[in-house]
């Protein structure tokens, strides 16, 4: 059975029309990149499929069940949006990892020998656990903001631009770990990466948004 189903799906931010007629199936572990000119809405097309903005037209289902049907909170913990330019939370990375777990379509609390195991496993010291989330440098945020997102352990991960600022080493484990996650879990993902070789390596194929461009549709300022 399908996992993740994108059906002819229409993309339009502040009344103007990105995207139309995207269509995408994915089966659990599965890594997808997708692939576009600039601006011409790969960030919005994730965010739609995360649920934090409506498709214009077309439907987007997990397991068979739109939003609708799982309710909106269920959605966003299965189908799971990792911005390229992370939102902290107050306070400390402990905190902003546990916030998750608040929110009843989690419950379940992080354990911290994993969170640790994580945390070192993506080349951050366990001592960042007790700094405070917002003063970390971005390429810090955005494994900590991975983090957080696979500790929900959702169905699909939506990885915006993951590793932008991230050094080659960094970037290895990053990849190495979703991949990991592929493998053992059945985690799937779709990810927008502007590195063709990171790209070809890491995903194993594209959903390539030019011929879906609206018409009229120029050089936009959303990715």
């Amino acid at each position: 059975m399908t996992l993740f189903e994108v059906a002819r799906v229409g993309v339009s931010v502040e009344g103007r029309r990105l995207l139309e007629d995207v269509s995408l199936t994915l089966d659990a572990g599965e890594l997808v990149g997708v692939v576009g000119p600039s601006g011409c809405g790969k960030t919005e097309l994730l965010r739609t499929l995360g649920a934090l903005r409506d498709p214009d037209s077309g439907a987007v289902r997990v397991g068979g069940r739109a939003p609708s049907e799982l309710s909106f909170p269920v959605w966003r913990r299965r189908v799971t949006y990792v911005a390229q330019r992370p939102v902290m939370l107050d306070g400390t990375v402990r905190e902003n990892l546990h916030r998750p777990s608040r929110y009843a379509s989690v419950g379940a609390t992080p354990d911290e020998d994993e969170l640790r195991a994580l945390l070192e496993r993506l080349a951050l010291a366990p001592a960042v656990l007790d700094q405070v989330a917002r003063k970390l440098s971005v390429g810090e945020q955005q494994r900590v903001a991975l983090i957080r997102a696979l500790g929900i352990r959702p169905s699909v991960v939506l990885l915006d631009e993951p590793t932008s600022a991230l050094d080659p080493e960094a970037t290895a484990r990053v990849e190495d770990l979703v991949r990991a996650r592929a493998q053992t879990d059945g985690l799937a993902a779709i990810i927008v990466s502007h590195d063709p070789e990171q790209r070809a390596r890491w995903t194993s194929r594209r959903l390539d948004l030019s011929a879906h461009r609206a018409r009229g549709t120029g050089t936009a300022r959303h990715g």
